[in-house]
């Protein structure tokens, strides 16, 4: 337990027991023992306490010590959080936002989304030009429904068009070739088509596959920030009006995320594929981005129906929300579909123009047979009556019943002859 806390303080810099018990013993239902963990901890100067909430919680962080034994804990190429520094102003240690991110890293761990080392805080993307966009938290848990996913999480600290140019950002960055990828090749690859287009780009060389169509997805958090001083003499808020300002802060919450929607349609948008035959589209070249809220992370978790993926058409769970259900597998269905009409198509047609060129009985009009016209194309051509089988069977019926008749005919005479001949007898 208090190592996987030391684990937690490193990866996240610093939070409350409250963000750090669903990372570290998300199967429990009380706080209580990281609590403890962290009393003890603090005992033996691994952590430390920066400041106490308003609320009564308690912020903590490592000290040099326990970062050190939290180094060793940790996988060896972990990202740790940087170091924070001893402060004569506590309040210059508190940071609402510091704190949603390991909140939302908790929601996600507690719906079986990654794990504590699955996590990285303030992950650097380089960008040509000296340039770099740091993800405030980044996911990665190869072989799983969610690989990889990249978070940005906004408390009113940035407006909706920095959010949209950081998504825009985001796609730029996917979008760069490898490190030591020659250019001809690096765009003779931009042309393939499918998932082969990515795989020269680095980002296939910094994260794992992602299990989708197109390019690693991002997820943005939303929360309503706060003013953290009221008014002198502006008395506090009722439940009744913290309620109705909840409600307000969230409704705004919601139009941000149709407004960054529509402003981001560049990055998101997947075209169609240029084919009748289908309706899906193509989004291996486009940038999955699903938008939720903190109240509704707190609410429903982060595995309910609380996710909205950018161009579609309701709200979803995280794993429903990052498929691409018009993407390659509609492709694939439509395509075989298509095939199958095509094919019954092709048999239709061969179907009546074979009809149209069967033979017909030279006597009665009738078509023939497939047996009879089998007959007819294996025999000689000059040999061949030209009947049907009804006609045939007709002829046979035929030459049975005069062959009968006259059968008939020869024995009443031979019985005519003798019954003569015995008269004659008698009368002699």
């Amino acid at each position: 337990m208090r190592g996987r806390v030391l684990m937690a303080l490193a990866l996240f810099q610093r939070a409350t027991a409250r963000e750090l018990w669903p990372l570290v013993v998300p199967n429990q239902r009380v706080e209580r023992s990281v609590r403890d963990a962290l009393g003890d901890l603090e005992e033996a100067g691994k952590v430390r306490k920066e400041l106490t909430l308003r609320d009564g919680r308690r912020l903590w962080c490592l000290t040099p010590s326990g970062r050190r034994d939290a180094t060793a804990l940790l996988p060896a190429g972990s990202k740790l959080a940087a170091a924070r520094p001893r402060r004569e102003k506590p309040s210059a240690a508190y940071s609402e936002h510091a704190l949603d991110v390991v909140a939302v890293a908790g929601h996600l761990a507690k719906a079986g989304f990654g794990h504590l080392t699955a996590y990285a805080t303030e992950v650097e993307h380089k960008l040509p030009g000296r340039r770099s966009l740091f993800a405030d938290l980044v996911l990665t848990d190869p072989g799983t429904d969610v690989p990889v996913l990249l978070v940005e999480v906004d408390r009113d600290n940035e407006g909706n068009g920095t959010l949209v140019a950081k998504l825009t950002t985001y796609r730029t960055w996917c979008r760069l070739p490898a490190k030591g990828v020659s250019k001809r090749a690096f765009e003779a690859s931009l042309h393939r088509a499918g998932a082969r287009t990515h795989d020269l780009r680095l980002w296939t060389a910094t994260y794992p596959p992602t299990g989708r169509e197109g390019l690693p997805p991002v997820a943005l958090v939303l929360e309503a920030g706060r003013k953290r001083h009221r008014r002198p003499g502006t008395p506090p808020l009722t439940e009744e009006q913290k309620k109705a300002k909840a409600k307000t802060d969230h409704e705004r919450l919601l139009r941000r995320i149709r407004e960054i929607e529509a402003a981001s349609e560049h990055t998101w948008h997947a075209p169609a594929y240029r084919s009748e035959d289908t309706t899906a589209r193509d989004h291996h070249r486009a940038l999955p981005v699903v938008a939720t809220t903190m109240p509704l992370l707190r609410r429903f978790g982060a595995d309910g129906p609380i996710w909205w993926r950018f161009g579609g058409q309701q709200w979803a769970t995280l794993t429903e929300a990052l498929d691409n259900p018009d993407g390659d597998r509609l492709l694939e269905q439509q395509q075989e579909a298509a095939r199958r009409a095509r094919a019954e198509r092709e048999a239709e047609w061969e179907r009546a123009e074979r009809e149209r060129r069967r033979p017909a009985c030279t006597r009665c009009r009738a078509k023939f047979s497939d047996e009879r016209w089998a007959e007819q194309e294996h025999a000689d051509t000059w040999d061949d009556d030209g009947l049907c089988a009804g006609c045939r069977q007709a002829d046979v019926d035929e030459r049975a019943r005069q062959e009968a008749e006259h059968e008939q005919a020869a024995l009443d005479a031979a019985a005519a002859e003798e019954k003569r001949a015995r008269s004659w007898w008698r009368r002699s």
